[in-house]
């Protein structure tokens, strides 16, 4: 019977029985099939399983009958769509739901999920019955099988491979391109799991190619004209020798249907684009998978870039063991040591380890091989050492991949003197590098800086450096890779490139922060240019104080690291001690007045004596005179400004921005008006001037908000929420200040900002009495001021007292009278009332004798200890205190760091 072509737009059952009646070989009696156990009856639309009808929902019987007649081939999820829901658009899991269903009922080898491609049905059916007969002889169930194989293995990819971990996402996309496109390359570098990838995505796809899949292993292969003879032995292909070895082999290979796994191309790189170029010309059938440390660079080439394996982004998460680097790590060491168990702090460790070893498989299974002998903290304890210690890797493994050092000495011997150069010159750098720092560093008289463009260029195709796509992109070696560059380097050129970088990171952040100062760069700007670098930026302060090092260099850096105090807190270490360098005249007029313009800055209040910001105020202000540059002296004005405010000397404060007024250009950027509004505002608040402050205050936020320069915005309205919280009314100052904190979270301007608004935030609402939702604020706040190493101490002691832990709240209360004596900053209005309300609610309810005893215990708090107390009691519940550091606590350190306040950043 001959039926005409089936529309795609009738039922799935009357497609499938035409289909079925359309077929030679089918009988138009025969609508029943059987497989093991189970029998399809397609006319009454049932399944039987022993006989007995089995729960199966409409969809669920179209998918199977789908599958079972295309029993011979993988189906695509949308050919199952397209035949199960025609013109009906479903969520991909509805697809999922009934295979889930299918499994339960005829076991989980019944249906295999081909990653990238589809499902197939692996039962075997023994065939059509007819209907009319009353009875049947049915097959044994068939033995298991390998659901990723046919009965013959056409391949010589092992019948099982090791667990992959943390690749799914991987695994599932490479399928993907390869079922896709006829050239797959899995790029990657040294140890990263390319090859297990390749061959599990290779033995994932072997069921539906005739011709099976085929894997040739080169890393041993040294001569590159064996390559065909090779890839010839390993398809069990006679070469007869009647024409080049390449092209017997295209031609025997020309009629097949499979797919060739090159693995480990990368030193062989022409011959094995070479062969694979005329493959895809002369075996149309043929699909070509290669592994290699850099692409073959064909034009039919798809790339797929292996990352490192992903960690947890805490040292102690929720689900962490799910993450590639956790999983993998565990897994390995409970190979050789079955009793190994994680607990939170070993949990920590292991996070740790894995992200030191940047997520590299390699590195990962060789530290864990280590972890049964050493232990788990040793191990991570000796990492600096790495190359001596990981070691021994798997005796199957290929020889490079036994030690890590073996792994890339073989990626550096691949590489040719120039790139070595760059290559050894890059390690230099701590936390990624720019094109421009590359290029400033890594060159030489014999590598101009268009060479070492090209140099980086190769070395990332080479998977040595791994680049960071952004809207400013980044680079990187690998830690691992790094260190490995760095003993290069120690061969007799570290000096001189510790030397150039440390110059190169001076150059960049005095150009950046001119900018800064001068108005041309945005706040967000700057921190977005700056904050990526400040590993490099310790770095080469680091060997710039060194004994090798330039005392010029050391205070070039720390001058104009003034504006990142906020975020990188050591660097009023590197400015304070070399003050008397600068007095004795060893830089130059505008590195010093750079320097005195970081010491006057709102940022170093409480960490040098208020006098000393005076002097340093009037030192700028006469240096930027001198040099003729007015916005310079605009803004050491407004700095002097503020600190003669600071102490109480209005008069003096008023005559400095009345002179900055008079400088105020129209041209200037916003920024510098900004500047002044707020200074305005601020001797508005002091004389008692308040509807003249708020007034200024709301200008300064409209002002930022015309700037487009978010951080500028969230200062501008955090200091409004302030004025608003000790002007009143309350309500207000609450509903701007947790508006901002909304905002914030969706979109945030950084740990100081949100520190300083989340201060306010507790405070404001604990103030009014809602002590649950200022708590929820509190524990928000408390990593993010942890983070900013900023505490607010004030608000913590109010909250604790409002929260009936009165122990806690007496200790902070300490913490900070002492700040108050060690710092010589007064409190701002609304702290000073939050004290002063606690203080005497506490002295009411201690007694005197508890109440020193307590003062004195918090004034000796150090940072790690206030940190930790708050912490603790915060996760405690409200009616009682159960605070570990109770009053007679013998364990006490001194230093808790001084938090100055508003004015977080400025020019």
């Amino acid at each position: 019977m001959n039926l005409p072509p089936v529309s795609a737009a009738l039922p799935l059952k009357i497609r499938l029985v035409a289909e079925m009646l359309n077929r030679s070989d089918m009988d138009t009696t025969t609508l029943e099939l059987r497989f093991g156990g189970a029998r399809l009856d397609v006319e009454r639309r049932q399944l039987l399983i022993d006989g007995q009808p089995a729960k199966l929902g409409a969809r669920a019987f179209d998918v199977l009958l789908a599958l079972v007649e295309r029993r011979d081939r993988t189906v695509g999820k949308n050919e199952l769509f397209e035949l199960v829901w025609p013109g009906v658009v479903v969520e991909e899991n509805n697809l999922q739901v009934h295979i889930s269903a299918l499994r339960k009922l005829l076991g989980p080898q019944a249906i295999a999920t081909i990653p990238g491609r589809g499902y197939r049905f692996t039962g075997a059916v023994d065939g059509a019955m007819d209907t009319n007969t009353s009875a049947s002889v049915q097959s044994p169930t068939p033995a298991a099988q390998d659901i990723n194989a046919p009965a013959t293995r056409l391949t010589n990819l092992p019948k099982e491979l090791p667990l992959l971990y943390g690749r799914e996402a991987d695994l599932r996309a490479l399928c993907s391109l390869i079922d896709a496109h006829r050239l797959v390359t899995v790029v990657g570098a040294g140890g990263i799991g390319k090859s297990q990838l390749a061959l599990t995505a290779a033995h994932s796809l072997a069921s539906p190619l005739p011709d099976g899949v085929w894997m040739v292993e080169l890393a041993g292969l040294s001569q590159p004209e064996l390559l065909p003879n090779a890839v010839a032995q390993a398809l069990h292909l006679g070469m007869l020798g009647r024409g080049t070895a390449l092209d017997e082999l295209v031609t025997a290979m020309a009629p097949r249907n499979l797919l060739l796994v090159l693995d480990n191309c990368e030193h062989l790189l022409d011959a094995a684009a070479a062969l694979v170029q005329a493959v895809m010309q002369g075996a149309p059938n043929v699909t070509v998978l290669t592994t290699s440390q850099e692409p073959l660079r064909l034009p039919a080439e798809q790339q797929y870039r292996v990352v490192p394996l992903a960690i947890p982004a805490a040292t102690a998460v929720t689900g962490a063991r799910e993450f590639g680097a956790v999983a993998l790590f565990e897994a390995r060491v409970r190979a050789v040591d079955p009793r190994f168990a994680m607990n939170d702090e070993s949990l920590a460790l292991v996070i740790d380890i894995c992200r030191r070893l940047d997520g590299l498989p390699l590195a990962i299974e060789l530290a864990a091989a280590r972890v049964a002998t050493l232990g788990l903290r040793p191990v991570r304890d000796k990492l600096d050492a790495r190359f001596k210690l990981l070691t021994g890797g798997s005796r199957t493994t290929l020889r490079r991949h036994q030690t890590l050092r073996a792994a890339l000495e073989w990626s550096h011997n691949l590489l040719n003197d120039a790139e070595q150069a760059v290559y050894r010159r890059l390690g230099v750098f701590a936390g990624g590098f720019t094109m421009e720092m590359a290029q400033a560093v890594a060159g030489d008289a014999q590598l101009d800086e268009w060479a070492v463009l090209d140099h980086l260029s190769a070395l990332v195709d080479k998977s040595l450096v791994v680049w960071d796509a952004r809207d400013a992109p980044r680079y990187r070696l690998l830690e691992s890779a790094r260190a490995f560059a760095l003993e290069q380097l120690a061969a007799g050129e570290t000096a001189d490139v510790l030397k150039r970088h440390a110059l190169a990171m001076q150059s960049f952040l005095e150009r950046v922060d001119g900018a800064n100062l001068d108005g041309e760069l945005r706040t967000d700007q700057y921190v977005a240019l700056v904050l990526p670098e400040l590993d490099n930026l310790r770095a080469a302060h680091a060997w710039a104080i060194s004994e090798a090092g330039d005392p010029l260099v050391a205070i070039g850096l720390a001058a104009h690291a003034g504006s990142l105090i906020d975020y990188a807190i050591e660097c009023v270490d590197w400015l304070v001690p070399l003050r008397h360098h600068v007095e004795n005249g060893a830089a130059d007029c505008a590195v010093a007045a750079r320097y005195w313009r970081a010491i006057a800055a709102g940022n170093m209040s409480g960490r040098v004596p208020r006098s000393l910001q005076v002097e340093a105020a009037d030192r700028a202000l006469s240096l930027y005179r001198t040099l003729g540059q007015p916005r310079r002296v605009f803004s050491s004005l407004i700095r002097l400004a503020q600190n003669r405010s600071a102490q109480h000397d209005h008069a003096a404060a008023q005559v400095a921005l009345d002179e900055a007024r008079g400088l105020l250009r129209p041209d200037w950027p916003a920024e510098f008006r900004i500047l002044l509004l707020r200074r305005d505002g601020q001797l508005a608040l002091v004389a008692g001037r308040l509807t003249e402050a708020l007034a200024l205050f709301r200008d300064v936020v409209r002002v930022s908000a015309s700037t487009g320069d978010w951080r500028l915005e969230v200062m501008a309205r955090n200091n409004l929420a302030y004025l608003l919280w000790q002007m009143g009314p309350i309500e207000e100052a609450a509903r701007e200040a947790c508006k901002l904190a909304e905002e914030l979270r969706a979109r945030p301007a950084g740990h100081e900002d949100m520190a300083i608004l989340f201060a306010n935030v507790v405070g404001i609402l604990s103030e009014m009495g809602r002590v649950d939702e200022a708590s929820t604020a509190a524990a928000e706040a408390l990593p993010l001021m942890g983070r900013a190493r900023r505490y607010y101490v004030e608000e913590w002691a109010y909250l604790f007292w409002r929260r009936g832990q009165i122990d806690t709240a007496t200790l902070l209360l300490g913490a900070s009278d002492a700040q108050l004596v060690r710092d010589e900053v007064p409190l701002q209005e609304c702290e000073r009332r939050l004290i002063a309300e606690a203080r005497a609610a506490l002295e009411a309810q201690l007694q005197p004798g508890a109440l020193a005893r307590g003062l004195a215990a918090g004034a000796a708090l150090g940072e790690r200890e206030l940190l930790a107390l708050i912490s603790e009691v915060l996760a405690q519940p409200l009616e009682n205190d159960p605070c570990a550091a109770r009053l007679d606590s013998p364990s006490i350190e001194v230093g808790i760091m001084h938090a100055d306040r508003r004015d977080a950043v400025d020019r």
